[in-house]
């Protein structure tokens, strides 16, 4: 989804029928999917992407995207978990405590708020980011949030991935607990009652396996104080219907959460 110099994307990872992002902001995709967030920037200047998961920071102070360039998070930025992001389905105990996610009303929206750093302000030096040819799997940027406004320290990430540890995924901040062709393509929209009609259940977010994207600091200036906000929600879905979902819009609203079920 993109809104104005700013995009997100729900990027699968490893094996699996993948995801899709449909008109509606909803990203339909199977229990246990990894995914990584694609962040873009399209504009001139340097911008902090602040993340939440699940109603849950997962960027302390923010990511640090350069002009014109492209960074992907597949990790809470914290310094005991090193988890990938992992779709889980509402209802599991174990990740989401014992309502099984069915209370939370963030379950699954991926909220990602973008400010510019504003131009004109003190020159400083700073190192080079690395190019493409240099680092094919760069990783994000960001800072920690117990700076002054004016200065925010910035992580520059060098990312490899390893396969998936096979560990049961964990909630953020608890303590863990092929392919067919579809038969009939069938569009995904939003009924009468504004429920997600191809949806099978909510989905949230767990981590599993072991991330190396790492972050080294550096320094931003001052931000705009109104952010550029884009939301997504991911929810679990039909094989199929991941398949035949149409295309995405480019729409800011928040999709609306499935309905809880037993």
């Amino acid at each position: 989804m993109r809104n104005g110099d700013f995009a997100v994307e729900v990027v699968p990872r490893g094996k699996g029928v993948g995801v899709r992002e449909t008109g509606s902001g909803h990203v339909l995709a199977r229990p246990g999917q990894v995914y990584a967030l694609r962040i873009r920037n399209f504009g001139p200047l340097r911008c902090v992407a602040e993340v939440s998961i699940d109603g849950r920071n997962v960027t302390a102070g923010g990511l640090v995207i350069e002009p014109w360039c492209t960074e992907e998070l597949e990790r809470p930025i914290t310094p005991d978990e090193d988890g990938r992001f992992t779709v889980v389905a509402e209802g599991d105990e174990r990740v989401f405590g014992p309502d099984g996610g069915r209370e939370n009303g963030d379950l699954g929206l991926i909220v990602v708020r973008f400010r510019r750093e504003l131009p004109g302000g003190p020159e400083r030096a700073r190192p080079l980011p690395p190019t493409l040819m240099d680092a094919p799997h760069r990783g994000p940027t960001l800072p920690p949030s117990r700076l002054p406004r004016e200065v925010f320290p910035i992580w520059n990430i060098l990312a490899s991935r390893m396969p998936n540890g096979g560990r049961f995924p964990q909630s953020f901040g608890m303590p863990s607990s092929p392919e067919r062709p579809p038969a009939e393509p069938s569009p995904a929209y939003l009924d009468d009652e504004g429920a997600f009609d191809e949806a099978e259940r909510a989905a949230g977010t767990g981590l599993t396996g072991h991330s190396e994207q790492r972050f080294t600091p550096t320094q931003l200036g001052p931000l705009e104080s109104e952010a550029t906000v884009i939301q997504l929600r991911l929810v679990i879905a039909s094989a199929d219907t991941i398949q035949a979902a149409p295309s995405r819009a480019d729409e800011p609203a928040a999709p609306i959460r499935p309905a809880a079920r037993p």
